[in-house]
């Protein structure tokens, strides 16, 4: 006997669509999918804070859910979606009604489309192969500038610590009043110097803030 096509082909489910911490994350979900389901005709369930907002049909992909994702890009009523392709287009309707009737729940019992190939965790895993590339791709930009900013800051640094230990030195030895305060002037224009350089170095600051700030919001991503 040969063996009976599955009414479901592949399911994705539980998904959220967005990351709050990442502002990347939704193109790169979109276009996993896009390569994961290609052209297949779906069926479509959006969540919102668990429960079923709204059953949908798309017969050319995900392009009717990508649709939804950008109209609802300012201002987004549920959170997380899930996918499952039906093997023969022409069913499409039918299922979409019969979802949409029974769907009484919060949650559908995860049971559902057992014979249906489960390409959620390939899901997950590509958007977590992708995270670990952006944080090393981010991590080779960071570091050398937190090294050449460290080092530099250390040098500031250093030399400010030998001119006050100087100039402290001859300070005391100097027995007038007006040689001390020439001193202590002079003392204070070299580390004035010193000053405005590390104000030359608030870019670096700013920069690394930002790869910083990048790398974290991969790391956040929980899948």
């Amino acid at each position: 006997m040969p063996k009976q096509k599955a009414f479901v082909a592949k399911k994705i489910e539980w998904l959220q669509i967005e990351n709050p911490q990442n502002k990347w994350y939704t193109d790169k979900l979109l276009q996993i999918l896009d390569r994961r389901v290609r052209t297949d005709p779906m069926l479509f369930v959006l969540y919102s804070n668990g429960r079923i907002f709204w059953i949908g049909q798309s017969d050319k992909g995900i392009s009717k859910l990508r649709t939804q994702v950008l109209a609802n890009k300012k201002k987004r009523s549920w959170d997380s979606f899930a996918i499952y392709t039906i093997a023969n287009r022409s069913y499409l309707n039918d299922a979409e009604a019969l979802a949409t009737r029974i769907a009484m729940h919060a949650k559908i019992g995860y049971k559902n489309f057992t014979r249906a190939k489960n390409t959620t965790e390939d899901v997950k895993k590509d958007m977590r192969t992708w995270a670990n590339a952006e944080i090393r791709m981010a991590s080779r930009s960071l570091r050398p500038l937190e090294r050449k900013y460290k080092k530099t800051l250390w040098r500031l640094d250093t030399k400010e610590k030998k001119i006050r230990k100087s100039y402290l030195k001859r300070i005391e030895k100097a027995k007038d009043a007006m040689r001390q305060k020439r001193l202590r002037a002079e003392r204070d224009r070299k580390i004035s110097v010193l000053k405005t350089q590390r104000k030359k170095l608030s870019p670096w600051r700013q920069s690394i803030a930002v790869w910083q700030a990048r790398v974290r919001s991969f790391q956040n991503i929980k899948l």
